[in-house]
């Protein structure tokens, strides 16, 4: 059965009118996974920034119940609903905090703060604002774009009349659809299931695990190629991480990039040893970036470091 949306229903789901107006235009779609693929098509590649500013625009911040208000009840609809978690859990510092940190991301950025508030508190959301407002504005632009895509989804998926747990399962369809099967297959050999990514720091400085090192995993997305963290940690006494990814045998295929907050790290034995290493980290962060390949989705990814104050490697390890 084909699907089809008007311009006035596309707009309710994203306010960019270049955008509402295409996805009307190239219906009808044969189902909804067709129509969505057209939608992150026409954001990614047609719309350009002016109209991704324009989407962000219309929404209102995080927060703030008055900013509903002259919205069209459809928009506002879809507020409430994606913002409800956010909005029972506002105590009146988080919503003082809000305010202030709204307003100094939009000095910052000239955008308001967007994110997909759906079942996220408004604690969680503030350190997401928060954690944000440290990017250089083009990688923000792109972020806060992200997010409208996956706001404009959900959207799309509720509009056509589909319950709200399976239209957050839509959204993730393509990319998991693999994963989630083959997670729970048994593992190889009968050994216990891990994070399909691991790693392991080493201080080659002292021979001595590197403890309490900040790190994270992120994963490219294809179409907009926007880094999302999928995973973070801190290296344990032993330097290592072992829980970035949920236990399984699958990892989605793409090219993912490992990030080690070195500074933070040789900070702290700046002042176990004062003598030894610099004021100031002569590598303040170590981004390895590495490519999984279909016919290898099935394997262990151990992606370790060897750091010294003025080096480091890698390698791939099992």
């Amino acid at each position: 059965m084909s699907l089809r949306i008007s311009y006035e229903q596309a707009l309710s789901c994203c306010a960019a009118q270049k955008w509402a107006q295409q996805l009307a235009a190239q219906g009808p779609y044969a189902d909804i996974d067709a129509l969505l693929a057209v939608a992150r098509r026409i954001w990614w590649t047609q719309t350009g920034v002016p109209g991704w500013l324009e989407a962000l625009a219309a929404h209102p911040k995080i927060g703030d119940k008055k900013g509903m208000e002259g919205k069209p009840e459809a928009f506002a609809s879809f507020s409430r609903g994606e913002q409800a978690a956010a909005s029972q859990s506002l105590s009146g510092d988080v919503s003082a905090d809000l305010v202030e940190w709204n307003q100094r991301y939009l000095d910052k950025f000239g955008f308001i703060f967007i994110i997909f508030a759906k079942g996220k508190t408004a604690p969680q959301i503030l350190e997401s604002l928060k954690k944000r407002f440290q990017r250089l504005p083009h990688e923000e632009l792109q972020t806060a774009a992200h997010e409208q895509m996956k706001i404009t989804e959900l959207r799309l998926t509720g509009l056509l009349g589909l319950p709200a747990e399976s239209a957050e399962q839509v959204l993730a369809r393509t990319q998991r659809r693999a994963e989630q099967v083959l997670t729970h297959l048994a593992p190889p050999h009968g050994g216990p299931l891990r994070s399909p990514i691991t790693t392991h720091v080493l201080d080659t400085a002292t021979g001595l695990p590197a403890r309490g090192l900040p790190l994270a995993l992120l994963k490219q997305d294809e179409v907009s190629k926007v880094w999302e963290t999928v995973g973070e940690g801190i290296t344990n006494e032993d330097g290592r991480v072992g829980t970035l990814l949920p236990p399984g045998n699958y990892i989605v295929p793409g090219r993912y990039r490992m990030f080690f907050d070195t500074a933070a790290y040789l900070a702290a034995c700046k002042l176990a040893h004062p003598a030894f290493y610099s004021e100031v980290p002569f590598y303040p962060e170590v981004v390895v970036e590495f490519i999984i390949t279909a016919d290898k989705a099935a394997e262990h990814y151990h992606i370790p470091l060897l750091l010294s104050p003025y080096g480091f490697s890698t390698y791939r390890g099992s």
